[in-house]
Parts: C-alpha cells; sequence; structure tokens
C-alpha cells in the first residue's frame, strides 16, 4: 500500500514540503545555540513589523496624494500628511536590517565576551531603530497640535506630553541597558533572574493565550462577523492591556517559583553560607520587579487605556453589522464610540446634540443635531445634519456639514426650510474637543487625555471629576502592583524548615485577592468621590507592600512567618495568660479558713 501512495504523483508533490517542514523541526531540535536562534527570530520578526508599518505609511501617504490631486481634501496639496513619518520609518527600517544582520554573527563557536558584546549592539541598533520610526513621527503630530493645528481642536498638556515621550523612550533603550547589566552580574545573581525570568515569559504567555481563548468564547458571535484582518487587529492593539493585565499575577507566580525552587534544592541556604544576607539575594528579584512595573508604567500611561476603548468600539461595530445584515440596510466602514451625547454652548447659546460619536474626534459625526437660540430663550435657527465634520487646516478652521436642513424661525415662529447637499459655518466656536471631550470614558484615557479634560474643566464640580482624577493617580498606581507583588511572593517562597511551600503559595494566592478586592473597593469610592483620588488609587499597594515588607523582616532574621491560625488564636492566648500570676503560674484560690 505503502509503494502505491509514494508511486501517486500527488502525494509526492503533498509530501515534500512535509517532509521539508519535519526536517526544519528536527534542526530547530538539535540546534545547541537556542539563544542565538531566538534573537535572529525576534530580530525578523522586528524587522517584519517595521516593514508593515513603512508599508502602511507610504500607501496612506499615496491615497492621500490622489484625493489632492483630485480635489477632494481640503486645502489642496498643502492638506497633505507630513513627510517625517516615511522619511524615519524608512530610517528604522534600514537600522533594523542591520540589526538583523548584525544577530547573524552571534554564533556558538565564539568565544563568551564576543558573544555577548554582539548581542548588546545587537539589541542596541535594533532600539535605536524602533526609537527613529516611533519618535519623529509623534513629535510632528504633537508639535502640530501645540502649534493650533490639533485636528480635534484639542489643546494638548506638554507636560503629560513629554511624560510618555521620556517614559516610552526609556523602555525602548532600557532594553540593551538591561541586556547588558545581565551580563555583567556575577553567578548568583545571574542564576537567581534566569529562575524568576523562565517561569515569568512562560505565565505571561499562558495568561494571555487563556485570556484569547475566553474571548474567543465569550465574543466568538460577534468576532465571527468580521473579517481575519479585524479579528487580527482586534486581538494585537489588545496587547499592551492584556500584558498590563496579567502582570501582577504573573509576576507573584514566577516569584514564588523561582524562591520555592531554590529554597527545595537547599541553594538558598548555600548562597546564605556563603555570606549573602537575604536581601541581598533577593535585590535581583526586587530589581527585575521594578523593571516589570516600568513596562507596565510606558503601556499604562497612553497605550492600554486606548486599545481598551478601541477593542469596545469594534465589538459594538461588529454588532451593528450583523445587526444591519439581519435586518436590512446601508452601513459604512466606521467605528463609533458611543451613540447619543449632548453638549451645550451657553457663551454662544448653542446646543449640539451628536447621533453618532465618532471614536477618533477628528472624524465625521453623524446625526447632528445644532439649536440656535435668542437671548429670550426662543429658537433662532437648527441645523439637521447627516454628517458633520471640522476642518482644522482651513482658514479660517470651518464645519462641514452635509445632508443638511435649515430651519430658520422668523417673527412669526414658523420656520423657513432649506436645503444644502454641502453647507460651510465659519463662525461658530465649537471644536471636536469642545463638544465631545465630555463624552470620554475615563477608563479609556491615558494621562494626555485625562490632564486635557481635567484642564479644560476645571470649573467643574468635585463630584463630577472624582473619576476622571482617580484614573489620572491609578494610572501610576496599577503597574507598582507587580513590584507589591514581588515584595510578597519572594519571602512566602522561602523556605527554611521540612515543610512544603503550599502554605507560602496560599498565602500568595490569598493576599493576592485581597488586593482585587480592596483595589475595587477604594476605586468605586474615589470616582464617588467618597474618597481623596490619589488615597483610592495607592492605598491597596502601600497595603500591600507593607505586608511584603513585613514578611520580609521575618525571613531576613531567620524567623518563620506565623501562620493565620497562630494569629487568629493569639487574641485568646493572651486573656488567659492575662488570668496567670507574674510568674507564669497560674493563681490558685486558697480554701477560706475554717
Amino acid at each position: 500500500m505503502i509503494e502505491i501512495l509514494t508511486r501517486n504523483p500527488v502525494f509526492r508533490a503533498c509530501a515534500r514540503p512535509l517532509r521539508w517542514l519535519g526536517g526544519l523541526v528536527d534542526r530547530v531540535r538539535t540546534v545547541h545555540d537556542k539563544g542565538g536562534l531566538a534573537l535572529r527570530l525576534t530580530m525578523a520578526a522586528f524587522l517584519l513589523g517595521l516593514g508593515l508599518l513603512f508599508a502602511g505609511t507610504v500607501l496612506d501617504y499615496r491615497d492621500a496624494a490622489a484625493k489632492a490631486r483630485e480635489g477632494l481634501v481640503e486645502g489642496g496639496l498643502g492638506g497633505l500628511p507630513s513627510v517625517v513619518p516615511i522619511v524615519f520609518q524608512g530610517l528604522g527600517l534600514l537600522l533594523a536590517l542591520v540589526a538583523l544582520l548584525v544577530s547573524l554573527w552571534v554564533r556558538e563557536g565564539i568565544s563568551p565576551e564576543r558573544r555577548r558584546g554582539l548581542v548588546v549592539v545587537t539589541l542596541a541598533i535594533a532600539a535605536f531603530a524602533g526609537l527613529a520610526a516611533w519618535l519623529p513621527t509623534d513629535v510632528s503630530e504633537t508639535l502640530a497640535a501645540i502649534r493650533g493645528k490639533a485636528p480635534a481642536g484639542e489643546t494638548p498638556s506638554i507636560a503629560a506630553y513629554l511624560g510618555m515621550l521620556f517614559l516610552v523612550s526609556l523602555l525602548i533603550l532600557s532594553v540593551p541597558v538591561a541586556a547588558l547589566l545581565y551580563f555583567r552580574l556575577d553567578l548568583m545573581d545571574r542564576y537567581v533572574v534566569h529562575n524568576f525570568l523562565s517561569p515569568f515569559f512562560f505565565c505571561l504567555l499562558s495568561f494571555m493565550a487563556i485570556w484569547i481563548l475566553a474571548s474567543l468564547t465569550d465574543k466568538g458571535e460577534t468576532l465571527a462577523t468580521l473579517s481575519f484582518s479585524q479579528v487580527l487587529t482586534f486581538y494585537v492593539v489588545q496587547v499592551p492591556f492584556m500584558i498590563l493585565f496579567v502582570m501582577p499575577i504573573a509576576t507573584l507566580l514566577s516569584g514564588l517559583f523561582a524562591m520555592s525552587k531554590m529554597s527545595k534544592s537547599n541553594e538558598f541556604i548555600s548562597m546564605i553560607g556563603a555570606g549573602r544576607s537575604v536581601t541581598r539575594i533577593l535585590a535581583p528579584l526586587f530589581i527585575a520587579g521594578a523593571y516589570v512595573s516600568l513596562i507596565g508604567l510606558a503601556f499604562k500611561y497612553q497605550w492600554a487605556p486606548a486599545s481598551v476603548g478601541y477593542t469596545e468600539a469594534i465589538i459594538e461595530t461588529a454588532k451593528r453589522e450583523q445587526w444591519v445584515k439581519e435586518h436590512g440596510g446601508n452601513l459604512r466602514d466606521e467605528i463609533w464610540s458611543q451613540r447619543g451625547w449632548m453638549h451645550m454652548n451657553d457663551v454662544d447659546r448653542r446646543s449640539w446634540f451628536v447621533g453618532r460619536v465618532p471614536l477618533q474626534l477628528d472624524d465625521e459625526m453623524a446625526d447632528v443635531v445644532v439649536s440656535q437660540i435668542s437671548a429670550t430663550g426662543q429658537p433662532e435657527r437648527l441645523w439637521i445634519a447627516r454628517r458633520a465634520k471640522w476642518v482644522w487646516n482651513a482658514q479660517p478652521p470651518k464645519w462641514i456639514l452635509t445632508g443638511v436642513r435649515v430651519y430658520t424661525y422668523e417673527n412669526d415662529h414658523i420656520p423657513r426650510i432649506e436645503r444644502h447637499e454641502r453647507l460651510e459655518i465659519t463662525d461658530w466656536s465649537e471644536t471636536p474637543w469642545k463638544v465631545l471631550s465630555s463624552s470620554q470614558n475615563p477608563e479609556y484615557l491615558g494621562i494626555p487625555g485625562l490632564t486635557m479634560y481635567l484642564n479644560a474643566n476645571q470649573d467643574r464640580d468635585a463630584r463630577s471629576l472624582a473619576s476622571f482624577r482617580t484614573n489620572w493617580w491609578y494610572i501610576f498606581a496599577e503597574p507598582l502592583a507587580c513590584f507589591a507583588m514581588i515584595l510578597v511572593a519572594a519571602p512566602l517562597g522561602i523556605v527554611y524548615s521540612r515543610r512544603g511551600v503550599m502554605g507560602g503559595v496560599t498565602g500568595a494566592i490569598c493576599i493576592f485577592a485581597m488586593m482585587y478586592v480592596m483595589r475595587g473597593t477604594f476605586l468605586a469610592m474615589g470616582h464617588s468621590d467618597r474618597m481623596h483620588p490619589f488615597v483610592a488609587a495607592w492605598l491597596t499597594n502601600v497595603l500591600v507592600a507593607a505586608i511584603g515588607l513585613v514578611l520580609l523582616w521575618f525571613r531576613a532574621r531567620n524567623r518563620e512567618i506565623p501562620k493565620l491560625k497562630t494569629l487568629l488564636r493569639a487574641p485568646f492566648q493572651r486573656r488567659k495568660v492575662s488570668g496567670t500570676a507574674g510568674g507564669g503560674r497560674p493563681v490558685v484560690p486558697r480554701p477560706a479558713a475554717s
């Protein structure tokens, strides 16, 4: 039978790629230099990502140029986007290619010193490639907004923006610095870090996979209506939020695993015997926890909140598409953040109703109703438009209403109706930011958005701003939960006696559950203005870190951590001791004299 199949040309044509794939898997298994292979694969993936980003930027610029030549863009060729992203993303792509070529020199046969140097050089070139592809593009867009050319009319906070530049640049440049410091560690410190990082990456990837599977199970029916590219975008956009969400539990379990493994094999006791204190042994873990918190802070500052809002908008759009397919109708390829929003302009006596709020505030609004009233409270004019778009780069900036009906009320209060397919208005003071900024969900805003909102609405009452102020402080507090978790995990994972580590694991899980309960409670109190925003955001981390420091104090003095049962019995034992004599003997009542 096998000979008959092997004579079949179709079978032989299908067997060739299978044999090639099997040979590739065997070669990967027999590779001794897995670190060099991982570095080359990482650089290849990084090069591919920058290549796709550069291609997308070039195509967007080409489409914008084509629309400008056809007169479809306000401002003509002067309204074209900047060429800065194309130039610097191309430079980043070139540097990424150089990093890939340098990684090919990382082989098993070279000396360890040269190998480490090449690894650091490869990561440094890749870091500068990422910095070149991101930093100039972001700076050029923000400088245009600061000069009054913001697409939504917002006024960016320079301090918040500089903070984002500093954090992201620090994160990108810290990768080669962290590799250099790791190679310069002594053998014991490197062993501790390696024992922590291996389970950390495993937990991180495992929890992210579980997250994706749970999302597919929960939203599978809705995601089935999307194309493959939309589903891929849905999950790629969520990566910063997923990493930020699973990092605290991954840090906790990794610290427990690393310390329990070293305690079980008596390696921890051997390190103490070599003259190192408990705090000195755990110092690499604390530094790793601080670095993980830095990564979380860079994600939480802007990317993670925005990704949550974008994914929620994708789900709402998918549900709307499914409804249109079932009930009929036309649907444009647009994503809306919410439906129905009112804005009152008391100065100009104008009210706005936006039926569909765009995800990006500079995009077109849909189903817009604008009402102008007189000083006596009587209606003067009413605009009902299918679409409304604010053109920020026109001179002066103007609103363009399409599919609009204008109701002009005369002295007899009978409206005169005019229909326009396109109407330009230049005397409105509103911008999309003024109209729609208050519709933003604080959960979907990073530090720049929250700072702009708080600066623009300082005259509002404290209760209405409580959610925004609490989330502002929580953005800094949430990533530092990773450092608080390592303070708890490190001492609980250390075991001096023969008893197992299940007690430490149970205690760590209880503390983790308590942290989530306290966090939800305190944040709810902060959002309702029943607790100061700073206290509501930071109190959970302070309490968990205090517990971790107490546990570390016990371990540093070679003392067993008290069990929960012992702590619960302590008050009753004190009452019993209070009924004894000063020498510790129970007071026995003497019999009465006869």
